[in-house]
C-alpha cells in the first residue's frame, strides 16, 4: 500500500505531539516528582521500565501471541490508558506510589504497544522507509525543541506532582488516538494477513557471524 507521506501523516503528528508533551513535562518531572524520590526507588522504577520490555519482546516472537495481540491492540492501548490515568491519581496520595506504578505500566504496556505498532507501520509503508524514518526524527526533535521552549518560557501552569502526572495521562490518550485512528484506516482483512504473515528475514543476517562459529 503506497500512501503519500506528508507532514500530516499520523505517525509523524503523534511523534511530534510525544515528543512536545515530553520536552515540556520532562524538567516539571524532574523537579517535582524525581527530586523528591530516593536513589534506590529511582532505581527500581527504571529497571522495571528497561527490564519489562526484554521480557514482552521475548514474548512476542511467539507468532500465535503477536497475532492475537495485534487483532487487540485498540483493547490494548485503553487497558494502559486506564492503567496510566489510575497511575496519575496515585500522584494525588503519594508520589512514589505513582512513579513505580507509572514506571510498570510503561515497561509492561508502552513496550507492547510499540512492538504492536511496529507491525502496522512496516505493512503501511513499504518504500522509502529511510527517509521517511528521517523525516519522523526530525519531526520528533522539533517537538521535543517546541516543548523545551516552552518550559524555558516558564509559563506558570502545572506546578505540581498532581498536574504533571495527569499531563502525562493525557499525552497517552492524545497519541494513542491518533493511532487508533490510523488502525481504522487499514482494511480488516489487510491487518489480519499482516499479522500472520510471517517476519521478513533481517536484512544483515547473511553478514551476521554465530556466536559458536566465532568463538
Amino acid at each position: 500500500m503506497n500512501k503519500k507521506r506528508s507532514l500530516f501523516d499520523v505517525f509523524i503528528v503523534s511523534g511530534f505531539v510525544a515528543s512536545f508533551f515530553n520536552g515540556f513535562l520532562n524538567p516539571l518531572y524532574v523537579s517535582m516528582i524525581l527530586a523528591h524520590l530516593d536513589p534506590r526507588v529511582i532505581a527500581a522504577g527504571s529497571f522495571m521500565a528497561s527490564g519489562f520490555p526484554v521480557l514482552i519482546g521475548a514474548a512476542l516472537g511467539n507468532r500465535g501471541l503477536f497475532r492475537r495481540l495485534y487483532a487487540a491492540l485498540p483493547a490494548v492501548m485503553l487497558v494502559e490508558l486506564a492503567l496510566a490515568g489510575g497511575a496519575a491519581a496515585l500522584a494525588i496520595l503519594d508520589v512514589q506510589a505513582y512513579y513505580l506504578a507509572s514506571m510498570l505500566v510503561i515497561g509492561v504496556f508502552s513496550s507492547s504497544v510499540i512492538y504492536l505498532l511496529q507491525k502496522l507501520k512496516e505493512k503501511r509503508y513499504r518504500t522509502g522507509r529511510a527517509a521517511f524514518d528521517r523525516r519522523i526524527e526530525m519531526v520528533d526533535g522539533l517537538g521535543f525543541l517546541a516543548g523545551s521552549g516552552l518550559a524555558v518560557a516558564g509559563v506558570p501552569l502545572f506546578r505540581d506532582a498532581v498536574a504533571v502526572a495527569a499531563l502525562g495521562a493525557l499525552q497517552t490518550a492524545v497519541v494513542y488516538g491518533l493511532f487508533l485512528l490510523l488502525r481504522r484506516t487499514v482494511p480488516d482483512g489487510r491487518r489480519t494477513r499482516d499479522a500472520e504473515r510471517p517476519e521478513e528475514p533481517h536484512p544483515w543476517r547473511p553478514l551476521m557471524i554465530p556466536v559458536a562459529a566465532a568463538a
